[in-house]
């Protein structure tokens, strides 16, 4: 499982409490991180513990960087405490925004590990990730993923004054959501009950008209600087340099006027 994902097993050692950060690559972009979010990031299976030295055989996907250091701090509460042969995943958060997880990941995410006759792992309180124990992963055994995914998307509320950049992140999502509804309904036809057949079209339905509104906000952030100006605005700007060209007829000399009359026909 998940073998098309990971990299080859890495054997690390801990010999004392140690801070392992997971950092995106700089060449990474967001779209191919947003495509891989629905896997876990990282595996850790406990092969080796000696009193306060471990072994670790981890395996992650690619497009992180690990980065181990010695640290005196001892964490005072613990995530997941693991024995010989036991193992925890990390996953993103159900119900967060991939955007949230994306850019905690470019700041870095920092993981505790210590050993003492056991491994005791315990992530940052403002991590928007859970470990999950190995025996305990049921996340491909639950209902459907895309019909998991097109829910906690549905139930987002997105920050439609983003710039156009992270609103391109969130139409590739939902394309790639309805992309995996329609794929499902497709090779599961005649195989699943007709009311989740009939729940899985209202999604997708729902999707669509979330999909439509961010695409035309998307558009409209591309035609304009600020979505907080009017698409009118050139208009008015026309209308106030007309009335303050008025104004400037009514207020100058007659020969002024008459003087900037015949110098516009002239340039005609």
């Amino acid at each position: 499982m998940h073998q098309h994902i990971f990299t080859q097993p890495i054997v690390s050692e801990i010999k004392q409490p140690t801070l392992l950060t997971l950092r995106l690559l700089d060449s990474v972009s967001d779209l191919l991180v947003l495509s891989a979010m629905s896997n876990p990031l990282i595996e850790f299976v406990i092969s080796q513990v000696n009193t306060t030295e471990a072994t670790l055989i981890v395996r992650h996907q690619p497009f992180i960087s690990l980065v181990y250091e010695h640290c005196q701090a001892v964490a005072e509460k613990y995530d997941q405490v693991r024995l010989i042969g036991q193992g925890s995943r990390l996953y993103p958060m159900m119900g967060i925004a991939p955007r949230v997880c994306i850019e905690q990941l470019r700041k870095g995410l920092s993981l505790n590990i210590q050993a003492d006759q056991n491994v005791y792992f315990s992530l940052d309180k403002n991590a928007r990730f859970e470990l999950i124990s190995l025996e305990q992963d049921l996340r491909i055994l639950s209902e459907p993923h895309a019909l998991v995914m097109a829910k906690a998307i549905l139930g987002r509320k997105f920050d439609y004054d983003e710039p156009s950049s992270m609103l391109a992140v969130h139409i590739s999502e939902l394309e790639q959501v309805r992309r995996d509804l329609r794929d499902y309904l497709k090779g599961e036809s005649g195989k699943i009950h007709p009311g989740v057949s009939t729940e899985l079209l209202k999604l997708d339905h729902l999707l669509q008209n979330k999909h439509q509104w961010l695409l035309r906000t998307y558009h409209q952030s591309l035609e304009r600087s600020s979505l907080g100006r009017s698409s009118n605005e050139q208009m008015s700007s026309i209308e106030q340099l007309q009335r303050k060209l008025d104004c400037f007829e009514l207020l100058a000399p007659q020969d002024v006027s008459d003087m900037v009359n015949k110098l516009s026909d002239d340039e005609i």
